[in-house]
């Protein structure tokens, strides 16, 4: 695989330093040794280029100066080489030795070197091996020879040490070293403290190469980093680690769980370091397999270079860690994989996976169904797969399977006595009430928890255990049949105790009573969606507040009339949630808070969804639909696909439940609609369909059918029929339809409603004339076009068809060179906030475009400018995306060929670093890689990048350049004709006489 300069550049970077910790270590217990300066000595000292550290004695001399080199696998380092870093090493500073590290493979004569210097030659005998060895160098032979006495005994000190391991064995010996380290000075490792250190160190020794005045490492600050307290590098573990993570990682537990994180090391330490591995925690929720994960990744972090973490409780969750994960391994991707499909998604991760040199770990967490997580598990790559499931009985592959049961008496009693603040003299006179507690308990992890909650929100001390074993066993007996399978009855009892003790507390009717209603109504809320991520104003305002017709936007408590930070609060008193990363802003929050989320144990919503009465509760879900609904299309509206991406999933497990339940409320339909927006933004038609059909059968069931809702969802199902890349799945006929289903309906209310009338005709008519609708070309459909022109005409002109009709001129304005009135003509249009979405872009390209071909750069930039910020860095709108390209892309494309206009270059270098282009390499259009990639050729010859462009030109198929429905192509010919003239002008330049 060829790597980039960059990747080849910080591989390198991390093998020096990787051997400077090495280094390091090799000298910290030395007395006579004070510290190792990385990248050598300042440059007040001495300029030296080629040191890339040394070490220092106490007296102030330089004991050793080091240069490291790294090869790519297979490199050679022949003799001249080894020489040529010698020699400059020598010159650069007076050392008492020197030494070449590198990974390369020795030629014949680099060994033949290396040993005589091993030897401890005098200058007489490395002279005569130095002469076999530059032999076929004549400039080094001659250079050799003019060394002076004093240069050659430098030299004799010199050493070349081949080291054929790879980063992942030095890591690996690095990791081993330190843990005998800090275990002979009783600092421990391990799981108490994590295995951090080592990337830490590693992260270190990069600070302070780039900081000249940090560089000098000294020997005390290094045992200081390596004897770091244990419990500080656990806890650091919980909010981040030394390769880099990606994805909500749960954080490091607190209570250790010894014998448990040894099975889970046997099972990923049993291959080869190249091989993949793989293990799976298998046991009932809330038995501690996330805490388990979290502990093994905080133990072993040093040793990857990627963590990856993927909530693998459903299909939504799935690619949504997918997407993050993608973006991470590849920043180009971004805003693209919200268009790609979950199968393009998965296998771009997997290929990524598979070229990545470096260890990584990829954990599926909370697996709910083994099958459906199976196809995205990788099958090639240097990683660790770690899968936490419910389902013990499943078949898990390759992976070993290692049952998580419950605690011990020592892990349980240690848990109870850190939730209970227990000094040491506390826990032991409290001994048997921790047993006792834990025991009644039997020692599962989430109900010690609970009931810890429990016991401190209430005051219960350990000295009155008893009356709450009472309280438990009572509502044990009460509620005996509410859990099911490996679960105690206690679990569930430990959490309605926790529930009621909301309830109760609630009752009052005052500010403190409403607050721990809005608690209790916000954990209910919260148990129908999915576990993480769970919007604090969401659950809470879908509690109180029931949206009306006319809202738009996401509903927020204003914070004088509901404190949401004390409603969390006394959820986390109970142990009920956690808190959570937060949402991506939306940047016109109007609170402080807007974007808090917290987290929820599955079991958890799984015995509040048990105990909730769904009959009663219908008006509940549905204002909760309604609620998600809100946020989902708000999201979508403002193109923010990363948090529309987990409201999506939010709002799947809500339909799923909803489904379940066969509640079908006002709001419901409105969600499904929005949730296939989503699906086909993304490029998943075939689910968009599904959920539009079923939100079409919940309308029309409905007793008091919303028809304009009708209409739009059978528009909405014709456009996917018609323009979906997916060819055998486009359907005409289902078309054909639904379009005159529409009409029949459109004429019902054009003259009632002439507005909303025009705006379905005018949008279903230009979807008949879409470019890559199969209706374009189809005379079936010219009665249909016919229709829609009537009774568009038959509503007489309205505010929206006056600006579609407005574009449309605009448009025509441009293509005939009547460039100022067509801008004259688009910025009332838009003014007016009218168009919306799609047709809104189109009329803002045709404004750039107008300003582009009357050459006023500064107002073109400023509008062009203003599109990029309205519809973010992804886009739901490929297709005029690449009219951009085209109409805007040639236009500067060419004015910079044939004038070198400097201001149409930062135009289209701007343009070409606008992250929606990456949508169009989704599914592409003819000819639209070859596009892209000669623009690119144009911008890198306007910068003087003449071998770059050379490259990339010869990627470029001249012929595609003119493929596909674009009829103006012209513009591409003349600019592929042009590049080449200035491509070939300049490489012929290079060999003409000066």
């Amino acid at each position: 695989m060829a790597l980039d300069g960059g990747r080849i550049a910080a591989q390198g970077f991390q093998y020096q330093y990787l051997r400077t910790l090495e280094a390091m270590l090799d000298v910290v217990d030395d007395p006579q040794i004070a510290a190792v300066r990385v990248e050598g000595p300042p440059s007040a000292e001495t300029y030296a280029d080629s040191v890339d550290f040394d070490v220092v004695g106490v007296d102030g001399s330089c004991r050793a100066a080091v240069q490291v080199k790294t090869r790519q696998p297979g490199g050679i380092v022949s003799g001249v080489d080894a020489y040529a870093v010698l020699v400059k090493l020598i010159a650069d500073q007076d050392a008492s030795s020197y030494q070449f590290l590198t990974n390369g493979s020795p030629a014949p004569a680099a060994q033949q070197l290396a040993d005589a210097l091993a030897a401890g030659p005098g200058p007489a005998a490395l002279r005569e091996v130095l002469e076999m060895v530059l032999n076929r160098a004549p400039a080094r032979l001659e250079h050799m020879r003019a060394l002076g006495p004093a240069e050659l005994d430098r030299l004799s000190r010199c050493r070349i040490n081949f080291d054929p391991r790879g980063e992942d064995e030095i890591r690996d010996g690095l990791r081993e070293r330190l843990r005998h380290y800090r275990n002979a000075a009783r600092a421990g490792l391990g799981q108490q403290s994590a295995g951090l250190p080592t990337g830490y160190l590693v992260s270190e020794t990069l600070r302070r190469a780039a900081d000249e005045q940090a560089a000098t490492f000294s020997m005390d600050q290094l045992r200081a980093h390596l004897l770091t307290d244990g419990r500080i590098l656990a806890h650091a573990g919980g909010r981040r680690d030394w390769g880099i993570t990606v994805g909500l990682d749960s954080p490091t537990p607190d209570v250790a769980r010894p014998a448990l994180l040894d099975k889970l090391v046997a099972a990923l330490d049993q291959a080869g370091n190249h091989q993949m591995r793989h293990a799976a925690l298998v046991g009932p929720s809330g038995i501690g397999k996330s805490s388990l994960a979290a502990a093994y990744i905080a133990d072993r972090a040093d040793a990857y270079d990627w963590i990856l973490w993927v909530e693998a409780n459903s299909e939504e969750s799935l690619l949504a860690s997918f997407q993050h994960i993608a973006v991470a391994l590849d920043p180009n991707r971004a805003g693209a994989q919200y268009l790609a499909s979950a199968g393009q998604i998965r296998a771009e991760v997997h290929t990524e996976l598979s070229r990545l040199t470096g260890r990584w770990a990829l954990v599926f967490d909370n697996v709910g169904d083994p099958r459906q997580v199976e196809r995205w598990i990788p099958r090639a790559g240097r990683g660790d797969i770690l899968i936490t499931a419910l389902d013990s009985a499943a078949r898990y592959g390759r992976a070993t399977v290692i049952p998580v049961d419950v605690m011990t008496d020592g892990e349980a009693t240690e848990l109870l006595a850190l939730r209970f603040a227990l000094t040491d003299v506390e826990r032991r006179v409290h001994q048997a009430d921790l047993l006792q507690l834990a025991d009644s308990l039997s020692n599962w992890p989430l109900a010690l928890e609970l009931a810890s909650g429990y016991m401190n929100s209430c005051g219960i001390t350990l000295d009155n255990v008893d009356y709450y074993l009472d309280r438990l066993k009572e509502r044990s007996l009460h509620d005996e049949r509410s859990l099911s399978g490996p679960y105690p009855n206690t679990l569930g009892a430990a959490l309605f105790l926790c529930l009621d003790q909301l309830n109760e507390r609630a009752a009052p009717d005052t500010d403190e009573g409403w607050r721990y209603r809005l608690a209790a109504g916000a954990i209910t809320n919260a148990a129908f969606l999915a576990p993480r991520m769970l919007p604090v104003h969401l659950i809470a305002a879908a509690s109180v507040v029931a949206p009306r017709p006319e809202t738009r936007g996401p509903i927020y408590l204003d914070p004088s009339d509901a404190n949401l930070g004390e409603v969390v609060r006394e959820l986390r008193r109970f142990s009920l949630v956690s808190f959570d990363q937060d949402l991506p802003a939306t940047g016109g929050e109007r609170v402080s808070d807007a974007n808090r989320t917290i987290t929820t144990n599955s079991i958890i919503q799984d015995l509040i969804r048990a105990r909730v009465d769904t009959q009663k509760s219908s008006p509940m879900l549905d204002s909760l639909a309604a609620h998600v609904e809100l946020w989902l299309h708000a999201a979508i509206e403002l193109n923010l696909m990363e948090r529309a991406s987990t409201l999506l999933d939010h709002a799947e497990t809500l339909a799923e439940h909803l489904e379940q339940l066969g509640i079908v409320g006002r709001a419901v339909p409105l969600l499904y609609g929005n949730l296939a927006i989503a699906h086909q933004a993304r490029g998943d038609d075939a689910r968009a369909v599904e959920l539009l059909q079923v939100e079409l059968e919940m309308l029309q069931a409905d007793g008091d059918p919303n028809e304009y809702l009708i209409a739009q969802t059978r528009l909405s199902l014709a456009q996917i029929s018609l323009t979906t890349r997916d060819q055998p799945s486009r359907d005409p006929a289902t078309a054909v339809a639904h379009l005159n289903d529409l009409i029949a309906y459109l004429k019902t209310i054009v003259e009632a409603h002439p507005g909303s009338a025009a705006k379905l005709a005018i949008e279903a008519g230009n979807l008949l004339s879409h470019p890559r609708s199969s209706a374009a070309d189809d005379v079936e459909f010219h009665p249909i076009a016919s229709q829609l022109a009537r009774i568009a005409a038959l509503a007489g002109p309205t505010d929206y068809s006056r600006a579609i009709d407005a574009v449309l001129r605009a448009s025509s304005l441009v293509r005939d060179g009547s460039f100022i009135e067509a801008e004259e003509l688009c910025r009332p249009t838009l003014e007016g906030g009218v168009l919306t979405a799609g047709s809104e872009i189109s009329a803002r390209r045709i404004l750039v475009e107008s300003l582009v071909n009357q050459e006023r750069w500064p107002a073109a930039l400023q509008e062009y400018t203003t599109v990029r910020e309205l519809f973010g860095s992804s886009t739901l709108y490929p297709d005029h995306i690449m009219e951009f390209v085209h109409n805007i892309g040639t236009s500067c494309a060419l004015r910079v060929l044939t004038n070198s206009d400097s201001q149409a270059d930062a135009l289209l270098t701007d343009m070409l670093a606008w992250p929606a282009l990456t949508a169009l390499l989704v599914n592409p259009h003819p000819g639209t890689v070859s596009r892209l990639r000669l623009l690119t050729v144009i911008r890198d010859l306007a910068h003087g990048e003449l071998a770059t462009a050379e490259a990339t030109m010869q990627h470029i198929r001249p012929e595609s350049l003119t493929e596909g429905s674009e009829p103006e192509t012209e513009a591409w010919r003349m600019c592929w004709q042009l590049t080449r003239a200035v491509v070939y002008r300049g490489v012929a330049a290079r060999f003409l006489p000066v």
